[in-house]
């Protein structure tokens, strides 16, 4: 008994002082947000005062309309907008709202053939003629395009001269268009092919009709499918999908004079790509971390080509991007847009890694000269230059007036975007 009562007693006081005894505390991890530091660490709340300051003085009195964007580290300091979408109507700008991206859009062409490229599916020594069955230039490849080093003539003024001297404008056109009128008119090339650097719009008209041909879907699909879709950019489009964007801005010049499309709005490649500042940021990112596009693939793409462009211009040209070397080895790509009333400017400093975007539905040459926004950001500053824009189209202005509808007199090359309904209709 005596013994079952110790046992007893023994197992108690065991059991109890397990009971009791101080169990350690688990130890607080403290997750620290990397975006906090990095903001804290490059002063972000000094520099978005700063950058609020510059556009809120800058911009006023409606001389500016649009909506800007920028970045450093992968932290967006800034962004806002102003002014309007529809003047008419009174309609305020968003950050989601889309403008037409005017030559800012070469560098999705080329990022289309670079993906073709990528997939075994082109060389860039190929030549056209390889993929458009009847290509009247013989010999001019694909890098020459890319690098606008292929001699072509202007195909805006080439149509538009020849639909202004008849008197009326096609009720479609597209580049099938645009390549069929220079064929018929047997224009000939100005230089011989990799002589030397001519901007040309022609160019990439011709490459986004080689990426029809290779994909065998409308250009503004393929876009969708491989690069908008993927990166969740729904405020992106070709202007030649045939579709209604509500977030679609108007176009303005002058004291707020309405800028209409005309037939030259059909054709993509050269330009056409509507966007918003946050779906090109996203694309930037995108860029950046080798989302689609793997980084050997894009070092091609921020190569200069052009080496008389070195004793002329602070830049030379890769593929669908100016590029920048500083003489301490930093490097920055970019690109500016003029079409129709829009211009546009998209700077990406690779070694600094800040991001410039700033959209306009108000011609505004002013938003090229960004050198004060980058010493804001202490970044490599850009060259001051007067001339920088104008190079950006080569179009004559249109009228702002109903014009007569005629028919395209050659026969369209058999493209496959007569077989999508959803690439017929061009405004």
């Amino acid at each position: 008994m005596m013994r079952n009562f110790i046992l007893l007693f023994s197992f108690t006081v065991i059991f109890f002082s397990c009971a009791t005894k101080k169990v350690p505390e688990e130890k607080k991890i403290v997750v620290v947000d990397s975006t906090q530091v990095i903001f804290k660490e490059i002063n972000g709340a000094q520099k978005k005062l700063q950058l609020d300051t510059f556009f809120q003085h800058r911009f006023v009195d409606g001389k500016f309309s649009g909506c800007v964007l920028v970045a450093q580290h992968g932290i967006v300091l800034y962004e806002n907008s102003f002014g309007w979408a529809d003047h008419e109507k009174r309609d305020s700008l968003q950050l989601t709202s889309s403008f037409q991206l005017a030559s800012v859009s070469k560098q999705f062409t080329a990022s289309a053939i670079m993906l073709l490229h990528q997939e075994g599916k082109l060389n860039y020594s190929d030549t056209v003629g390889k993929f458009i069955p009847g290509f009247y230039y013989h010999g001019i490849t694909i890098k020459q395009l890319l690098t606008h080093r292929a001699g072509l003539d202007k195909y805006t003024n080439i149509c538009d001269n020849y639909y202004r001297t008849r008197g009326c404008e096609p009720g479609e056109f597209s580049n099938d268009s645009a390549i069929e009128i220079m064929k018929m008119l047997r224009v000939a090339p100005f230089r011989k092919p990799d002589l030397k650097f001519d901007y040309s719009n022609t160019g990439y008209m011709i490459l986004a009709d080689v990426v029809e041909k290779i994909s065998n879907e409308p250009f503004c699909d393929f876009m969708q499918n491989n690069f908008f879709i993927p990166l969740k950019m729904t405020h992106t489009w070709i202007n030649t999908d045939g579709k209604t964007h509500p977030e679609k801005t108007k176009a303005y010049f002058g004291k707020w004079s309405w800028w209409q499309d005309n037939f030259l709005d059909g054709v993509s490649g050269d330009k056409g790509v509507f966007s918003s500042v946050q779906d090109m940021y996203a694309w930037d990112r995108a860029l950046r971390n080798g989302t689609i596009l793997k980084p050997e693939i894009l070092k091609e793409a921020y190569t200069g080509y052009s080496p008389e462009l070195d004793k002329k211009k602070y830049w030379n040209y890769g593929f669908g991007w100016r590029i920048i070397s500083f003489e301490d080895g930093a490097k920055a790509v970019f690109h500016n847009g003029w079409w129709h009333g829009f211009t546009s400017a998209f700077y990406r400093g690779l070694s600094d890694d800040v991001t410039v975007i700033i959209l306009c539905n108000k011609e505004n040459m002013g938003i090229y000269k960004i050198q004060p926004l980058l010493g804001i950001l202490g970044a490599h500053i850009l060259p001051v230059v007067d001339d920088e824009g104008r190079s950006e189209s080569d179009s004559v202005p249109s009228k702002n007036e109903p014009s007569k509808k005629c028919k395209m007199p050659a026969k369209k090359t058999k493209s496959v975007v007569a077989k999508n309904s959803s690439a017929k209709k061009h405004k």
